[in-house]
């Protein structure tokens, strides 16, 4: 499965959230739901990350051939969500393409990433709220048994 780093962030922001359908929390239908599930059925589901459109973009009712259609200019949305991504994945030591297992992302992220305040500032889905249910993810897991 392909995700994009901002991608990643929205999982646990979503999770976090308590929220089971995604247009209450993102204003839109998405398939960061759906991520979530496979994830949580299948700790070692392999992901590869990326910095760009993703398995969770192909579902998404903003989806438009240069980018993304939450703007009028979708190829500017795109390239701002392209600069979440890479700087996601530089924090997270990954690069583009690189895979790894679910558990080990997640164990990634509690240690590089404990809080997206200074990443996610104009994110209209997690400011502010976000950044509690993102922080409220990492410390609960997506798994009864959270690696150490």
């Amino acid at each position: 499965m392909r995700v994009r780093g901002h991608h990643l962030v929205c999982t646990y922001c979503f999770h976090g959230s308590g929220k089971t359908e995604a247009r209450d929390f993102f204003g839109v239908d998405n398939a960061i739901p759906e991520l979530v599930r496979a994830l949580r059925l299948n700790p070692d589901l392999e992901i590869a990350v990326c910095a760009d459109r993703d398995d969770v973009c192909r579902e998404c009712p903003l989806l438009r051939p240069d980018g993304c259609g939450r703007s009028a200019d979708a190829a500017a949305q795109n390239e701002k969500l392209r600069g979440w991504d890479r700087t996601i994945l530089q924090t997270l030591g990954l690069r583009d393409g690189q895979r790894l297992r679910a558990r080990d992302l997640e164990a990634r992220l509690r240690e590089r990433l404990p809080d997206i305040g200074r990443i996610c500032t104009n994110c209209t889905s997690a400011a502010p709220s976000g950044w509690a249910e993102y922080r409220r993810a990492l410390r609960d897991g997506l798994w009864e048994d959270p690696p150490a």
